[in-house]
């Protein structure tokens, strides 16, 4: 079975050594249960940044929706996120789909919401959904130098372009979420060299992940049309 993990995932990967990506990659792969996704808040996310600056018109759900699980958790990550577009005057745009090549012919996708204009500056934006997902400044700036390196130095040639990195986690010991910006400003960029063997290791485990047949049954990748894959 060949495992493709998306970006953000393989950004997380403990790369200090092969065992310890293997142990985060093994329990990454195998399927859970009850699970789900934060895709209706990424949309009213992204709506917010299209100009509807409503907390009440941005969380409005018909009554049969308001009993689905995951529910209540997507509306609290709009409630977290989605102010902090109120105010400003910003364009949404999507751009066509990409993967990542790394190691043996693998792809890894990741997705990018949406992008979206403000003050003459180009911004990819990144919603990092999940309650206690915690990603760490160095992970979110392994993450902010692939998306500029492989999408916007290219896209965005000549023009001024940031990323817009947005963690709703909520943080160790805090009693709710907290809404955090990461940008270029705040984050320190990996070499080339650093991010060349970050991959090679997350290749190499997966490659023993294969072999040995760690996962046999995988879940299921995610899948939308509407928020392209990168």
């Amino acid at each position: 079975m060949h495992h493709t993990p998306s970006l953000p995932e393989i950004v997380r990967v403990d790369t200090s050594s092969l065992k310890s990506a293997i142990s985060h990659l093994v329990s990454f792969l195998e399927p859970i249960d009850g699970g789900f996704n934060y895709l209706d808040a990424t949309r009213r996310v992204q709506t917010a940044y299209r100009g509807l600056h409503s907390l009440s018109g941005l969380t409005a759900s018909p009554t049969g929706r308001q009993s689905r699980v995951g529910h209540l958790p997507n509306m609290d990550v709009v409630k977290t996120a989605a102010p902090l577009a109120f105010g400003r005057s910003t364009r949404v745009f999507h751009l066509s789909a990409r993967k990542l090549p790394y190691g043996d012919g693998r792809l890894a996708s990741f997705r990018i919401p949406f992008f979206f204009a403000e003050d003459g500056k180009f911004f990819a934006y990144f919603l990092q959904p999940r309650k206690n997902t915690h990603f760490t400044p160095k992970q979110f700036g392994l993450l902010a130098t692939v998306v500029k390196s492989n999408l916007l130095e290219s896209e965005f040639y000549g023009e001024q372009f940031d990323v817009e990195l947005v963690d709703v986690s909520k943080p160790i010991g805090a009693k709710d979420r907290i809404a955090t910006i990461f940008s270029f400003a705040n984050l320190e960029l990996w070499s080339d060299v650093e991010v060349s063997e970050h991959f090679r290791v997350v290749n190499e485990a997966l490659r023993i992940i294969e072999n040995e047949h760690l996962v046999t049954k995988a879940r299921r990748p995610l899948k939308d049309s509407q928020l392209p894959m990168f």
